[in-house]
């Protein structure tokens, strides 16, 4: 009996070696595959939406490094129906520079749940960079 467990703790363990080298491999190849490749060009990004009684207001900042020449934000305050989020108004703007920040108000129903979603975008020497942030 105890030569048999010998034998199969044996077994599992030459297995187990074995295939320590395909691990090893599998883990080189995956870490070598870019996950979350981006661009460098925003520093910053940061968004917030302020639920109010019946107003709710949304804002976005973003900053890019030192050779980003334009930045964008787009804010949708998006509201909740059937069980997916659906755009009720978009409020966009460009701005001249390396930094924006954008914030709007609008009268909402409020018994219903709203939330922000903001894209900022940084733009320089022909590439661009950009983010999307989402506020509940």
């Amino acid at each position: 009996m105890k030569k048999g467990r010998l034998i199969l703790l044996t077994l599992l363990l030459a297995m187990l070696f074995a295939l320590q080298p395909f691990s090893v491999l599998a883990a080189v190849e995956k870490s070598q595959q870019p996950e979350d490749v981006r661009a460098v060009l925003i520093n910053s990004a940061d968004a917030r939406i302020d639920h109010g009684t019946v107003t709710t207001t949304v804002f976005a900042a973003v900053e890019g490094i030192s050779s980003v020449t334009s930045v964008k934000i787009q804010l949708e305050l998006q509201k909740l129906s059937g069980g997916s989020y659906s755009t009720v108004k978009t409020w966009s703007e460009t701005f001249s520079g390396r930094s924006g920040a954008l914030e709007k108000s609008r009268v909402i129903n409020p018994f219903s749940t709203y939330r922000l979603k903001a894209t900022v975008t940084a733009y320089a020497s022909g590439t661009s960079e950009s983010r999307t942030l989402y506020e509940y």
